[in-house]
């Protein structure tokens, strides 16, 4: 029973670290896009006017994207209570940077106004 749990606890972790990292990857190329913009339309002496509904569209959809960045790391740590609750304790999923001390805040929200953020340590 425990190796099950580990596998899918792999296996969880393994396709949300992937999701991180394919929102970060959109985030870039929507932020290069975003700069592009502006630029071309510089380059090009074109009015201010041209391309500032698309321009807009995509600054819209750099902030959807930050939404949805949000949701995952919220999920991310709602996973962390889940692993606890299934027997799992502190046993690490992955590589990468974790908090020191991860927890939600605000009931499963990853929001951390007004709190200080915590220090980061490099999983081992």
């Amino acid at each position: 029973m425990l190796n099950e749990r580990v596998s899918a606890a792999k296996k969880i972790a393994s396709e949300l670290h992937l999701a991180e990292d394919a929102i970060d990857e959109a985030m870039i190329r929507i932020a290069q896009l975003a700069a592009t913009l502006p630029t071309a339309r510089r380059e090009t002496n074109m009015s201010a006017i041209v391309g500032q509904e698309a321009m807009a569209k995509v600054a819209h959809a750099l902030a959807a994207a930050g939404e949805v960045r949000q949701l995952l790391t919220d999920a991310h740590l709602a996973l962390t209570v889940t692993q606890k609750e299934v027997g799992l304790g502190t046993r690490m999923f992955g590589a990468g940077v974790k908090p020191a001390a991860a927890k939600l805040v605000d009931e499963g929200s990853n929001d951390r106004s007004g709190v200080d953020a915590p220090a980061f340590a490099k999983a081992g």
